[in-house]
């Protein structure tokens, strides 16, 4: 089968980041407040607002893909910030400290508001920054999931929900227009919806696409999320992996293996991931990581769908729970071996994860490695040791 080509959709895509890296300027000119929230927060009710949602984790990203982390964490860490926190951290704190801007300003917010269903990092990120711009800030606090707790969890984030919107009138001297947010969800349904289909297409023998695309498209799904942008960008999306499966256009023309990567991708070494894994007839297929943006909300029961969706996050549930998910997303793309990411940026992502991929090899039945490195730094990253471990994972797997 012939190999696809370079998707245009990138193109596209370039456009569509483009506008959002200068929204937040835009916003500010024009008098809309930029808000800074987190990757995995009910940006809806922002957007209902009439706010610019600012993702200084996004920001955090294209330091990593850039493969500056190493220099603005050198940056925060002179300032006595330890070089093992988060990296995205790192690399937003590192800016702050920069004289020069080689990547453009991390946007410094009107208001801050953390979801800490992600980690417990990014709230203490977010207090820092609040301390450092002097600006309001609002924690929405889900306690994490359990078998026993989850309606509890739920009730207490949509309580936090309604002092969200308390809390945007109290600053921005506005009412909030309840129509808006349902228009808001139902363009979240669509964009979400068809990032689930663009997401499938990997399921497919051979396949079109991979994680490794899914984490450089998944940029309007995280920024522009609530927006008819976000809609427009993936039904094209979608339509041209499309054309490439009827034309037999596919990632890797001789696939053999598909694979299941657990968490962040390790953004400076994307390509070096992406070409190790297709030289040996591999497809990374799928991922929780990229799969947290596949989001559907009650439109008839809008705070009460919200709270339901982001308390009830993956990275928000019990060990028990998130080998359960892992499995299930294993069987379902039919993978025949996993790779579990130890992140030193993301510690509670990375904790018991041997014994997970010992529970994992026996309840799927298939092999599984630990990868230790750092998403963003890559100084904690040793491509010879990496190679080592992958070549020996991939030894395991059936000939």
């Amino acid at each position: 089968m012939p190999e696809r080509p370079p998707l245009r959709t990138v193109a596209m895509l370039k456009e569509v980041m483009g506008r959002y890296y200068a929204g937040a300027k835009e916003a500010r000119r024009s008098g809309k407040a930029v808000v800074w929230v987190t990757a995995v927060s009910p940006v809806e009710i922002i957007v209902a607002a009439d706010l610019f949602p600012y993702y200084p984790e996004n920001f955090g990203t294209l330091v990593a893909t850039r493969k500056l982390t190493h220099e603005y964490s050198s940056l925060a860490e002179s300032r006595g910030f330890f070089n093992d926190l988060c990296g995205y951290a790192r690399g937003g704190m590192g800016d702050y400290f920069r004289s020069d801007h080689p990547l453009g300003v991390c946007e410094p917010p009107d208001l801050l508001v953390c979801c800490n269903t992600q980690c417990g990092s990014l709230p203490k990120w977010f207090e820092v920054a609040s301390r450092w711009y002097a600006k309001p800030y609002l924690l929405l606090d889900a306690p994490l999931v359990t078998e026993d707790n989850r309606d509890r969890v739920v009730t207490y984030f949509k309580q936090q929900l309604e002092e969200l919107i308390a809390f945007l009138e109290h600053h921005t001297g506005r009412r909030f227009n309840w129509d808006r947010l349902i228009e808001v969800m139902d363009l979240s349904n669509q964009a979400c919806a068809l990032w689930r289909d663009v997401l499938e297409m990997a399921a497919l023998r051979p396949a079109p696409f991979s994680f490794f695309d899914a984490c450089v498209h998944m940029g309007p799904i995280v920024t522009w999320r609530g927006t008819k942008l976000a809609v427009d960008y993936y039904r094209a999306l979608k339509a041209e992996l499309e054309d490439c499966v009827a034309k037999g256009q596919v990632l890797v023309p001789e696939e053999k293996y598909k694979l299941y990567w657990d968490h962040i991708a390790i953004w400076p070494r994307l390509r070096w991931f992406a070409d190790f894994f297709a030289a040996r007839k591999a497809v990374v297929a799928v991922s929780q990581y990229t799969h947290a943006w596949i989001k559907q909300f009650d439109l008839s029961r809008p705070l009460e769908s919200l709270a339901e969706t982001y308390s009830l996050e993956f990275v928000n549930r019990s060990f028990e729970q998130r080998v359960a998910l892992k499995l299930a997303l294993m069987r379902r793309y039919q993978v025949d071996g996993f790779i579990l990411f130890s992140n030193r940026s993301c510690k509670p992502c990375s904790f018991g994860l041997y014994d997970k991929r010992q529970i994992l090899m026996e309840q799927a039945g298939i092999p599984g490695v630990v990868l230790e490195a750092d998403m963003a730094d890559q100084r904690f990253f040793n491509e010879q040791e990496m190679a080592q471990r992958l070549d020996a994972f991939f030894e395991q797997l059936p000939a």
